[in-house]
């Protein structure tokens, strides 16, 4: 009887689920599920509950492709991130793992990946493996490295962290030698939490998904329970909670691409008017883009902050346009800002050469910098020589004949 046949025959059968029925009758089997031909039977039972494309051995691959919604960025346009504006065209691959526990040890594996490329503006081509046995991982590691290429750029969030180091030290164990090393990556997590950390409750990715792609999941199954999910597959065969984990790492991977596009529009200041301008115009700033970062400060207007409005006042100091410099500083002094005092005493003091200004305004510096401050001001003031009033009156008088 083929498998298909055995599938429809426990269908008829009341209680247990087919799925579930059938691999603990292999388990129970005389020749057990060490036998190939029985473990690749119950991947096989695996692979009809998931809807896998394709089996290899107790590997199984399923491959979606999707539609984006229309969203005003290209895939040309995705490198307009701080990040990774160097690059010319990237290949982005996103990628998220579900692991069989939530620690980076050496114990710890994943067991189902999901991965995703552009194949067009609005569409994805979505691909994910899943073990049916710890048996298949070098097998997942081989056809993973390959479907990813050399020249990719992968995009993760919180990958730096747990998901790259993890399928990296599991190639090493594997000795798949190349792996994932030297591959660019972005984490998405930290463009997430610069522009939105001040702002949100937390940077995790429902929350990026709800607060900026007005994604809502309903039924989800948390990411703690995964391993909870192929525990039970190992042990008593059942299926449901495993698809559940495959419908949650399906959608975390295209929430990857959606988010990447939405934060070009964030980092464009063209999104959510909460987010933290100052930080985005840092991040352009700090990779050559003064410009931009001047363009997003300016476009704030009074929702820029005051560390803002210093970064501002000393991009203008650096391009010498020292009245705006010296206008923003005015403002953020009259809000008691002690950061204006000190660049204004310091500004009237090199500057200007007022020494009586630069005094009055050193005195609302912090205390740190304030006492020093004045004690060298007194003394540059009492060492500028004066010239005598019968001098000044002298020079006045010849200027008038």
């Amino acid at each position: 009887m083929n498998l298909a046949a055995k599938l429809d025959r426990l269908r008829a059968q009341p209680g247990e689920s087919p799925d579930a029925a059938l691999v603990g009758r292999l388990k129970r089997s005389r020749v057990g599920l060490s036998t190939p031909a029985t473990a690749d039977t119950a991947a096989a039972v695996l692979g009809h509950a998931l809807a896998a494309d394709r089996q290899i051995g107790e590997l199984l691959i399923r491959e979606r492709e999707v539609r984006l919604p229309p969203g005003g960025v290209g895939a040309s346009d995705l490198v307009q991130l701080p990040e990774v504006c160097e690059l010319h065209t990237p290949d982005w691959v996103y990628i998220d793992t579900e692991t069989t526990g939530l620690s980076s040890g050496v114990g710890n594996l994943a067991f189902m990946v999901g991965v995703a490329r552009h194949v067009g503006d609005d569409r994805l081509c979505v691909r994910q493996y899943v073990l049916g046995s710890f048996a298949a991982e070098t097998g997942m590691l081989h056809d993973l490295v390959d479907w990813i290429g050399r020249d990719a750029v992968l995009v993760s969030f919180n990958g730096k962290c747990f998901d790259l180091p993890l399928l990296g030290s599991r190639c090493r164990l594997r000795r798949i030698d190349e792996g994932l090393a030297g591959l660019g990556h972005l984490d998405l997590m930290y463009t997430v939490r610069r522009a939105f950390r001040r702002r949100w409750p937390d940077c995790r990715l429902q929350t990026a998904e709800r607060r900026l792609l007005n994604l809502h999941r309903r039924g989800d199954l948390p990411g703690e329970q995964a391993p909870v999910a192929w525990q039970r597959w190992l042990r008593n065969g059942e299926t449901g909670m495993l698809a559940a984990v495959l419908r949650h790492n399906h959608q975390d991977v295209v929430s990857l691409a959606l988010l990447q596009r939405q934060l070009v529009i964030e980092y464009a200041a063209r999104g959510d008017p909460a987010a933290d301008r100052t930080s985005i115009g840092r991040a352009w700033r700090d990779v050559g883009q003064a410009d931009l970062a001047r363009r997003i400060w300016e476009g704030a207007g009074k929702r820029l902050d005051a560390d803002g409005q210093l970064e501002l006042a000393a991009l203008y100091r650096r391009r010498g346009d020292w009245s705006r410099a010296e206008s923003l500083w005015l403002s953020l002094h009259a809000r008691g800002n002690t950061k204006a005092a000190s660049e204004l005493s310091k500004y009237y003091e090199h500057r200007r050469r007022d020494f009586g200004r630069a005094i009055d305004f050193a005195g609302h510096c912090d205390q740190s910098e304030r006492d020093s401050r004045l004690r060298r001001l007194h003394g540059k003031l009492t060492a500028t020589p004066q010239l005598p009033l019968w001098t000044t009156a002298g020079a006045l008088s010849r200027g008038t004949q």
